[in-house]
């Protein structure tokens, strides 16, 4: 289960990544900075998903809470900023954020 927690964060990170690349040269091509500064800010949070992904697998309950969390936050905050682009991004890292918040750790079985 831990693992489609990071493949979801490197699917939607790879999205927000294409979509902020998308909205920055679009904000750049017609002169729009706050576009364009928009777009940097989701391309740059985009690649921060992908490694908050990874830390998810730290086997502390609390530091996977807060990936949740933070995934979730990222999730919500590119589809404010980006809009329709974002939408693929958000799909992938809002189910990731929700499956590391209450994924439960194996339990191990004693011999």
């Amino acid at each position: 289960m831990k693992i489609w927690v990071a493949i979801l964060s490197i699917i939607g990170g790879i999205s927000g990544i294409i979509s902020g690349f998308l909205v920055t040269a679009g904000g750049t091509v017609f002169g729009e900075s706050e576009m364009a500064s928009d777009g940097a800010s989701v391309f740059w949070l985009s690649i921060l998903a992908i490694f908050v992904g990874f830390l998810s697998w730290i086997p502390k309950a609390a530091v996977r809470k807060i990936c949740g969390v933070l995934l979730i936050i990222f999730s919500i905050y590119g589809f404010f900023v980006n809009g329709l682009f974002f939408t693929f991004a958000f799909i992938f890292l809002i189910i990731a954020g929700f499956m590391a918040l209450f994924m439960k750790p194996k339990e191990k079985k004693s011999k």
